[in-house]
């Protein structure tokens, strides 16, 4: 029901974030060569995924799937990604 929602935001569920609080939050790390290539006086972070061993993609949608699966009963899942 989440993708044909019409509400503008959707509530995590508790034991979706439980998973999710084992890598994140994912640090921040200041780009200073890229400010400096900029010549910017412009703080610029990017955000690093490295912290979680499958990245950020696979994981931030797997978990909810298996959550919402394991609610209704379902006993075997393979979950996709949507990247192709």
């Amino acid at each position: 029901m989440q993708e044909v929602s019409t509400e503008r935001f959707i509530e995590i569920p508790g034991g979706v974030l439980d998973v999710y609080r084992q890598w994140r939050p994912s640090p921040l790390f200041r780009a200073h060569r890229l400010e400096k290539a900029l010549g910017t006086p412009a703080r610029i972070y990017y955000k690093y995924e490295g912290v979680s061993p499958a990245g950020s993609h696979k994981p931030n949608t797997a978990v909810p799937q298996a959550y919402y699966n394991k609610k209704e009963g379902t006993k075997l899942l393979t979950t996709e990604t949507g990247a192709g």
